[in-house]
């Protein structure tokens, strides 16, 4: 008898964000699978019959994540809690769990009530999980320092990476002649992306396009800003297409990456699929990510951030050993390697 992993896929309704498209690979790599002793099951949402096709997969369908919507769905062998943001525990006796943490950014991004709201949820997550992994080192480190984990194993599987470079590519008409630096994320105050504008200054004869989405407040202030001190060379552009989003890392001269709020940094990996000169923060996980192939800044100070572009940008391009190593190394975070690490800890933790 095979037995049989759960994983709550739910946000892939919403494929623009990070856990959306984790999802959405999740959905289309694990039912490719035919292995000899695992079958897989995904919880998603309603809306979503008969999009997911696989040998051997089963498909539950939930109107919201609540403990009624998932009352119905039979007991399983293990079940993947593939981010900390699902806290919805199925309570059926006998079965593993493992539990992905992904970040503790609300450590740096709430109040001391909130705070302790969060780390009560997954205090109570922990404890429930039979396995825990982390998706850099930098991540694991702070669950390590804030809960106590006991004889728990803990493990860091960094995360998969969509290789996009192949993928079809489309300018966007927001795109003008002049040569330009990108970025992307949703424009939070914890992504930096205001600190680039004083940056851009330093550079007139370049364009920043800054795509994402910019509802939040961080937009907000940057629009004000742009407009209040007559910066033209700066470009909130919004959520940009698959094909778009490729064509700008493809042809930007450098992508630049001032996060403090990052588990990861999937966007740094992307860029450098692209062989791009790739600029990040000295903060959270970005240097570890982002290893010997990328300039990491050494501290956030406008004169710092220009700098750094300026002496190791002009010549970067030369280099094409150089830009060669980088690609291989982006290309080294594939969803093959991602999913036989989880496969092999399934099988661990199922003595199978």
């Amino acid at each position: 008898m095979k037995k049989t992993i759960l994983l709550d896929l739910t946000n892939i309704k919403n494929p623009t964000c990070g856990f959306g498209q984790i999802a959405v690979n999740y959905a289309q790599k694990f039912s490719e699978l035919r292995l000899p002793d695992l079958r897989f099951a995904f919880v998603l949402p309603e809306g979503y019959e008969g999009k997911i096709e696989g040998e051997d997969v089963d498909c539950y369908y939930v109107k919201r994540r609540s403990a009624n919507s998932y009352a119905a769905i039979p007991k399983v062998d293990l079940w993947h809690f593939v981010n900390q943001n699902l806290r919805l525990s199925n309570g059926k006796e006998g079965q593993k769990r493992v539990l992905t943490i992904h970040d503790l950014n609300y450590l740096r991004e709430k109040g001391w009530l909130s705070r302790m709201k969060h780390k009560l949820l997954l205090r109570r997550q922990i404890r429930q999980a039979d396995a825990i992994t982390t998706i850099s080192r930098f991540v694991g480190d702070e669950v390590k320092t804030n809960f106590h984990l006991g004889e728990k194993p803990m493990l860091v599987i960094y995360n998969g990476v969509e290789r996009i470079d192949t993928k079809p590519q489309q300018k966007p008409a927001f795109v003008g002649d002049r040569p330009f630096f990108f970025t992307i994320g949703q424009i939070r105050l914890k992504k930096n992306f205001h600190l680039l504008l004083d940056v851009m200054k330093a550079f007139p004869d370049k364009e920043l396009y800054i795509a994402g989405d910019d509802h939040f407040a961080a937009g907000e202030l940057i629009r004000k800003r742009i407009e209040q001190e007559n910066i033209t060379n700066v470009h909130l552009v919004g959520k940009v297409f698959d094909p778009e989003r490729t064509w700008l890392y493809a042809h930007c001269e450098a992508f630049l990456f001032p996060s403090q709020g990052e588990g990861f940094g999937l966007p740094v990996i992307e860029a450098m699929q692209f062989s791009r000169a790739v600029f990040v923060a000295p903060c959270t996980c970005l240097p570890e990510i982002a290893g010997d192939y990328a300039y990491v800044w050494k501290d956030l100070r406008t004169e710092t951030l220009v700098e750094g572009i300026k002496d190791f940008l002009p010549h970067f391009y030369e280099d094409e050993k150089r830009m060669e190593a980088i690609k291989q190394y982006a290309l080294s975070f594939s969803y093959e390697r991602h999913i036989e690490q989880y496969i092999e800890l399934y099988r661990k933790l199922l003595s199978v």
